[in-house]
Parts: structure tokens; sequence; C-alpha cells
């Protein structure tokens, strides 16, 4: 069983689909479930009787309370959705997602993040995928059922031959690591009047979208915030704010 990779569904509605899901990650050997603020019972009648002989999946699976308790720990991070924008991710055909991965499918946790039935995921959460994937489809009907998403991305990963456990090479960085240096960066970015409250959202989807490139280690992670930390420094020096340290890097 691969215990690298973990499917999230945030705020499923339907029982049917969280049994379906389950059984189609079994299908393809996978059985980390985490479930985020889910709008129905997951354990209901009807997602028992459509997990069939994946029970074991869908009563081990991970209620949580926020995005962040079901991305604890998890390098990539992949959101299965159809939506584009001019700011957002280029998506990625499922049939490539393989290659897209690289490295970080060798190195890292992966988490796999499907939305709400009626209306995907938010504009916050997509922010948090370091890779978007979309299913083909016909043009005359591309809507996609939750749980047959699951199963061809579950179908794609199990196709890719992912090793069971991340133990090669250099991981990326965590979700929580990402998150914390866009905050860190942020707040430098506002301080020296690079961001305004105009463009702060478009600027900082971009400069995820230009660090997520090049799948961030733990150690390129601490040289961005150590730049943040040095430019907040710089800008109580210049009092723009309080002094915040010696600049030793001590706060």
């Amino acid at each position: 069983m691969n215990r690298n990779v973990r499917f999230v569904l945030v705020s499923p509605q339907s029982p049917g689909n969280v049994g379906a899901t389950a059984r189609a990650m079994l299908n393809f050997g996978f059985q980390d479930l985490r479930i985020v603020e889910p709008a129905c019972d997951p354990l209901a009648k009807e997602a028992r009787k459509m997990a069939v002989g994946a029970r074991k999946v869908l009563e081990g699976a991970e209620i949580c309370d926020s995005l962040d308790q079901a991305l604890q720990g998890a390098g990539a991070v992949i959101g299965a959705s159809r939506r584009t924008g001019r700011h957002r991710w280029p998506h990625i055909p499922i049939q490539r997602l393989e290659q897209e991965l690289g490295e970080a499918a060798r190195s890292s946790e992966i988490a796999v993040m499907f939305g709400r039935e009626d209306s995907g995921l938010t504009d916050l959460e997509l922010d948090r995928c370091t890779h978007l994937v979309h299913i083909p489809t016909s043009e005359s009907y591309p809507s996609v059922n939750l749980a047959q998403s699951v199963l061809l991305v579950a179908w794609e990963l199990h196709r890719a031959g992912l090793p069971a456990t991340a133990d090669e090479g250099e991981p990326m960085a965590s979700d929580q690591a990402r998150e914390a240096m866009y905050g860190h960066l942020e707040e430098a970015l506002r301080t020296i009047g690079f961001l305004k409250p105009d463009n702060t959202e478009v600027i900082m989807r971009r400069l995820r979208r230009m660090y997520g490139r090049i799948d961030m280690s733990e150690n390129e992670v601490r040289i961005v915030r150590g730049m943040a930390h040095q430019t907040l420094w710089a800008a109580g020096k210049a009092g723009l704010i309080e002094n915040r340290d010696d600049g030793t890097g001590e706060a």
C-alpha cells in the first residue's frame, strides 16, 4: 500500500461520493483519506454502501477541522480543478502529472485535494496548491463526478509507480513552511510599500506561482525568509517601522 500519497476531500456534500472515493483509492493501493469540514456524515449508510470492500479506508479517514491539519507534512499539493484564470497556476493535463511532479514524487509526501461537488475549491484553497491538474473531457459535458475524479487521479498516480514512502533525494518544503514563508514575505513587501491594497492578492499569487516552479526545499524557504527578515530589519532602521532587532537576525 502507498503511504506517501493522501487524498483530501474539502467539504464533500454527498456520503455516496465519500464512500465511492474510499473504494476508488483502495482499488489503486491508497488508504490515507482526509476529509476537511465535511458537509455530510461521511460514515452514513450510503457512504458505507458505496465503499463496499473499502470500509477500512472510509472508517479510517481523518476528519480535519482545517485545511492546515489535512495538509500538514505534505510537500507537493495537487489540486484537481477546472477553474482557470490569468493569475492562476497553469493546469497540467492529468496524463502529464508524473512528469510535472518530477523529483517531488520520489522525495516528498503528496496531497491530492478535491473540492466541493457544487463549487470546487476556493481561490484561497487553490493558492495552497503546488500543481493544478485537470481531466480532459468532452466540451459538450465537461463536468466529472467527485468520486470519478478521484478514481482517474488515483489511476494515474498508481500507473506512475510512485514509491510507497518518501525517502529519496531532498524533500520539498512542507505546506506549513511555504505558508509561513509567504506570510513573512508579504509582511516585508507591505512594509516597504511594494504591496498596495489594490495589488496584494494578484502579486502574491504570482509570487506563489514563481516560487512554486522550483519545488522549494526547506533550506530555500529559509533563505527567502532570511531576506524577508533582513528587509524588515532594514525598514526599521530607515524609520519605516519600529526597529525590530540589532541586525544579527535575532528578533
